[in-house]
């Protein structure tokens, strides 16, 4: 007998042992996409996710002490065979972020196959947890960024003249009395927000309560992280109003940042012991059950259940995380040749341009490899335009064109129309472009754009991202350009404006391509 239980011991501490190795081999596998993430939560809107990760472990071990197991147990291999799926599919692409992703599903899907799917129903909260130590992708967070942004700044200045302050609003620069206050990028209220959405969530599970009142903990993250950020814009304006003290930088800045957002936490605690109080029996917040570990939990997990489903999901994620760890470190991609956009000419057929140079930082916080942007003039009708290319060698850093509806807002600009159009540009040939007429006081311009993505010539952006991935696959290739033309439209003349631009595209689009490569095979581009 005492060799029987000997026996069947070693074998339930295999399975902890077996787990464990599945782990470091998922990290192992995926490592080298984990130095970007890293890098990004050195920055102040992700630094709180260096918690999160012990947080999830704790509370994963802390729910497995009541998980029911049992259920279905064989889903687990499948969602496994995705993740890996998923992984090597980032690879090609070039996405850590998707590595990311894929390495938690696979953990997921293993942990289902080792317990089951009735144990999921507690133990999926921490391992979706994870999920929070991954930034949006850039253009969820360019759109969002963008939108909150002008959120902050139009409520900022509602909260301004309750102090009779005088303040007029011209895109995200708030003009004073004393000065101008630039609602910034990095005054947009996302430092807020994503910690403050990993929190809210980190709490949500820590509430034995009704679903719904999870939920409202979540979605009240972002009118808590809007309004607190709309009043600490308003706080710097007062003060430089009737003080003329400058806390908009420096470490007054920095404190008030850190002041505002632990604001933020006491409004979401206030909710959290309001929502509690609601109903019969009255909710509870198991935040002392987080620090139970105790010797149950260290036997189940040490016992890992090591059935035929955990070890087929544990073997094929071994597999996988060890055939992405022998690939390169990316996959060489193909840099077409091309001449720099500083070598544009300034002068061609009848133009005449003049260059600009972009402020520094924000020529930083584009990403662009490369960038165009200088003034041309038609000098036998006397009319102008501006001409803007911003190109990417690659785009699978993140790094990548995004629309200009999202910063026309931002610089004071209405959209007040917007269509696809056809535009004359090479050997006859039309291309689809997008567009816009924005408004802004008594000024009215028209603005063309389009995406110049290795050799097709792209209105649509949901297109855009299709052929990302795809010619990444493909062609190995992620090098693409926007391109940009505004003209200004004097007396109402749209038809004038619209001119110009057609002719200044059909005598500049046969040089495009020397400076922002077609593709290699010279095949017909695709609108």
């Amino acid at each position: 007998m005492e060799a029987v239980n000997f026996r069947r011991t070693e074998g339930r501490t295999f399975g902890g042992a077996f787990a464990l190795a599945i782990c470091i081999g998922s990290i192992a596998g995926g490592w080298r996409s984990l130095l970007p993430l890293f890098s990004a939560w050195n920055q102040q809107e992700y630094s709180h996710a260096w918690f999160i990760v012990p947080l999830a472990v704790l509370i994963f071990a802390q729910r497995l002490r009541t998980a029911k197991i049992g259920g279905n147990y064989a889903i687990g291999v499948p969602v496994v065979a995705l993740a890996v799926a998923i992984m090597l599919f980032a690879w090609t692409t070039g996405s850590y972020t998707l590595t990311i992703y894929g390495t938690i599903l696979g953990l997921a899907g293993f942990a289902w196959a080792s317990f089951g799917s009735n144990s999921m129903r507690v133990l999926a909260a921490p391992l979706v947890y994870l999920l929070f130590v991954v930034p949006p992708p850039l253009t969820i967070y360019m759109s969002l960024s963008a939108e909150m942004q002008l959120l902050s700044s139009k409520l900022g200045t509602i909260f301004i003249s309750l102090f009779q302050v005088p303040a007029l609003l011209d895109g995200n620069v708030i003009v004073l009395a004393t000065g101008n206050l630039e609602v910034a990028e990095a005054c947009n209220g996302l430092r807020y927000l994503f910690p403050l959405m990993g929190f809210a969530y980190l709490v949500s599970m820590l509430m034995e309560d009704r679903l719904w009142k999870k939920v409202l903990v979540l979605l009240s993250c972002f009118p808590i992280a809007i309004f607190m950020n709309a009043g600490r814009i308003a706080m710097i304006a007062v003060l430089l109003g009737y003080f003329d003290i400058d806390t908009s930088v420096g470490v007054m800045h920095t404190v008030a940042g850190f002041a505002v957002f632990s604001l933020c936490i006491g409004v979401l605690f206030l909710e959290v012991w309001c929502l509690l109080s609601i109903g019969n029996p009255p909710g509870r917040f198991l935040v002392s059950d987080l620090m139970i570990v105790d010797k149950f939990t260290l036997d189940r997990l040490i016992n890992w259940p090591l059935s035929r489903s955990s070890l087929s999901a544990g073997i094929v994620l071994l597999a996988g995380a060890g055939l992405l760890a022998s690939l390169p470190a990316v996959r060489a991609e193909i840099m077409p040749t091309r001449q720099p956009l500083a070598l544009f000419p300034m002068e061609y057929k009848i133009w005449r341009g003049v260059p600009h140079v972009l402020d520094g930082d924000l020529a930083d916080s584009m990403g662009f490899t490369d960038y165009l942007l200088a003034d041309y003039v038609d000098p036998t009708v006397g009319l102008s335009l501006n001409f803007y290319v911003a190109y990417y060698a690659s785009q699978h850093a993140g790094a990548h064109p995004h629309s200009p509806q999202f910063c026309i807002p931002g610089g004071g600009w209405t959209i007040t129309s917007q269509s696809v159009v056809e535009l004359p540009f090479n050997d006859g040939v039309s291309i689809d472009v997008n567009r816009a007429i924005i408004e802004k006081r008594d000024v009215k311009q028209v603005v063309y754009y389009w995406f110049e993505e290795r050799g097709r010539h792209i209105a649509n952006e949901n297109a855009l991202r299709y052929y990302a991935i795809r010619d990444a696959i493909v062609e190995n290739r992620s090098d693409g350009a926007l391109i940009r033309i505004v003209a200004t439209i004097h007396n109402g003349e749209d038809a004038k404006a619209d001119a110009v631009v057609k002719k200044f595209v059909a005598d500049i689009g046969p040089m495009i391509e020397s400076y922002v490569p077609s593709r290699m095979s010279r095949e017909t581009g695709i609108r």
